[in-house]
C-alpha cells in the first residue's frame, strides 16, 4: 500500500511504501508529482519505506518511464527505510540523479524531515 501527501503548502511530497505496490499507486503519486511539478517548479521528495511487499510490474514499468522524464525537477530525495540493502542501492544511484540523495535509518525520519525541508520553496 503506497501512501502519500504534500507537506502543507510546500514543494514536499512525502509518500509512505507498506506492502503492495499497484500501477494505481503509482499512477496517483504520479499525478500529485506532476501537479506540484507545476504549482512549484521542482519538488522534494521524502520516501518512507516500511516494507516491500508485491510490486506490480505494470507499476513498475510505469514508473520506469516516469521516473526520467521527472528527474530534473526533483532537487532533494530522502530515502527512508530500516533495510541496509536499500542504503546500498541509494549510494550507486547518486551517480544518475541531480538531485541530492540520503539515505536515513526509519528511527532518523524526523532527521529526514529536517534536511529535506531546508530551502522549502513555497
Amino acid at each position: 500500500m503506497l501512501e502519500f501527501h504534500q507537506i502543507s503548502d510546500t514543494n514536499i511530497l512525502e509518500f509512505t511504501l507498506d506492502g503492495a505496490f499497484t500501477k494505481a499507486d503509482f499512477d496517483q503519486l504520479a499525478e500529485k508529482a506532476d501537479e506540484m511539478i507545476e504549482e512549484f517548479g521542482t519538488i522534494k521528495m521524502i520516501e518512507i519505506i516500511r516494507h516491500i511487499g508485491k510490486m506490480e510490474p505494470a507499476a513498475i514499468w510505469a514508473d520506469f518511464k516516469w521516473t526520467p522524464r521527472h528527474m530534473k525537477y526533483l532537487t532533494h530525495v530522502a530515502v527512508v527505510a530500516d533495510k541496509k540493502w536499500i542504503g546500498w542501492i541509494v549510494g550507486p544511484l547518486r551517480a544518475f540523479i541531480s538531485a541530492e540523495v540520503l539515505s536515513f535509518h526509519l528511527d532518523e525520519i524526523e532527521d529526514a524531515r529536517r534536511w529535506i525541508a531546508e530551502e522549502v520553496a513555497v
